[in-house]
């Protein structure tokens, strides 16, 4: 098949751009022509990349204009399907929905009170009616050919604010790469790794990755480790978020000492070698990407109970559910049990077996199907 992929990024460093690069990768692997239509990529070998030029404008409204200028480049290209990652992307594709930001916006007003500052900038911050309208017009009857839900609760999502008919949706969750995230490479990495980073043999180091430091959990985590009050505790906070950012959050909790603020990294796994546990009490997440991979390299998770976070974790077999992902408290006393070498060692040997079946290879033949599927029903019209 000729295969046209399209959002802003296909690359290794974030969520929805790490399952394009894995996507165009996969289809590449498997003798497909693909063609990837993106402002940034990561290139690879075999990928056809056309560069999406997007015009100036506000900055609230990108998505709208990466979306417009996409469309115009695909207009009268000859592929036998369209697979899209976002609202942002053009219509008539198999688009990949990750999660809906209707649905994040109401989760949100479940976190924050009426009158608190955090819910007036959700309510003034002009990006949210753009990318509420970009997904009115994704979903509406007639502007897709298939729709992949990565869980259930984002397939009723889509029937609950869109109308979407549940046959339109294909649930195929998201997976991992097993050659870069398993638990021989973390083993094998793991001394050279906390000796570049300056951690202690004795530390117990917990890991976050996010690129939202208050909806991922990060005020939370640093309660918790003041509750906790052991020096040895460390916390590496990895992604987009300013290191100067993490940081100041770090110094307003005493933390100063015990938070290695990293910024944006490449190399996720390394980051794995070096911690203990992922801790992620993450107020919405519809299915993070991070988590399996943490998962896949046989590291513990600690997340919060909130639909989609949870969804991979087995208590007491790769991880444990804290239901409020505000509860600091709660958060502690998970973490206090953990904070021997000997349990997390014990709790990450059973970690790796409990995500086999999310492994890309296994979870993109679905994907591929899909395709295939929808690509022969074009031509049978």
């Amino acid at each position: 098949m000729k295969i046209a992929l399209s959002f802003p990024g296909c690359h290794r460093r974030g969520g929805v751009e790490r399952v394009m690069f894995e996507c165009a990768n996969f289809l590449v692997a498997r003798g497909h022509d693909v063609h990837v239509f993106a402002v940034d990529w990561e290139p690879a070998p075999g990928i056809t990349y056309h560069k999406v030029v997007v015009p100036a404008g506000l900055g609230f409204t990108s998505g709208r204009r990466f979306r417009d200028a996409c469309t115009a480049m695909l207009r009268g290209a000859d592929f036998d399907v369209l697979n899209t990652h976002g609202a942002v992307c053009p219509l008539g594709g198999v688009e990949w929905v990750q999660s809906v930001h209707h649905a994040w916006l109401d989760a949100a007003k479940t976190f924050r009170s009426p009158m608190s500052l955090a819910r007036w900038k959700q309510r003034l911050n002009p990006v949210h009616p753009v990318l509420l309208r970009l997904e009115k017009e994704h979903f509406r009857p007639g502007s897709y050919n298939r729709l992949i839900a990565t869980t259930q609760r984002v397939r009723l999502d889509l029937q609950k604010y869109f109308g979407v008919p549940e046959q339109d949706v294909e649930i195929i969750p998201n997976g991992f790469s097993p050659t870069e995230f398993n638990p021989q490479r973390r083993h094998a990495r793991r001394a050279e790794e906390r000796r570049k980073l300056g951690l202690a043999e004795a530390d117990i180091v917990l890991l976050l990755v996010a690129n939202e430091l208050p909806r991922k959990g990060y005020p939370t985590i640093l309660a918790a480790m003041r509750q906790l009050g052991n020096p040895t505790l460390k916390l590496i906070v990895i992604g987009r978020p300013s290191v100067e950012d993490v940081k100041k959050f770090a110094a307003e909790a005493g933390l100063q000492n015990q938070v290695l603020a990293l910024g944006s990294c490449g190399d996720v796994a390394a980051m794995h070698a070096a911690a203990d546990l992922f801790v992620l009490p993450t107020q919405y997440e519809a299915f993070c990407l991070a988590i399996l991979e943490s998962l896949g390299s046989g590291l513990p998770v600690i997340t919060s109970g909130v639909p989609g976070a949870r969804d991979a974790i087995v208590p007491g077999l790769n991880g444990y559910i804290v239901e409020d992902p505000k509860d600091a408290e709660g958060l502690a006393e998970t973490l206090r049990p953990l904070l021997d070498h000997d349990r997390i060692a014990a709790l990450s040997s059973t970690t790796p077996a409990t995500v086999e079946h999310h492994k890309w290879p296994t979870v993109l033949e679905r994907y591929e199907a899909v395709l295939t599927s929808v690509a022969t029903a074009r031509t049978q019209i």
